[in-house]
């Protein structure tokens, strides 16, 4: 099976990534967003790259994180809503039948 290499630039550096996952469109989009954050790092005055770098990678993971934490809660939310409806639904069926 080939593999999908794509090429991206972050901060003049050419990196080729194999990611299945994410769409050509999808991993041009999240460099810009990683290249934009590390301009902004240097705005803020941090010079060392590798330190934007890493500090880009902590920000994005975080946001990922935080995103995936977000989703399992409103995933409980609604697996709670649904046996709180199931659990009327089956009282009201009870009802009646009696």
């Amino acid at each position: 099976m080939p593999r999908d290499i794509i090429q991206v630039e972050i901060k003049r550096i050419p990196l080729e990534i194999e990611n299945p996952g994410v769409g050509v469109v999808e991993l041009f989009d999240l460099a810009a967003n990683v290249e934009k954050y590390m301009q902004q790092l240097q705005k803020d005055g941090e010079i060392d790259t590798l330190k934007q770098a890493l500090l880009a990678a902590l920000y994005f993971a975080t946001q990922a994180y935080l995103s995936s934490q977000n989703e399992g809660g409103k995933r409980q939310e609604d697996e709670a809503r649904l046996n709180e409806l199931i659990a009327k639904l089956e009282a009201a069926t009870d009802n009646t039948h009696k």
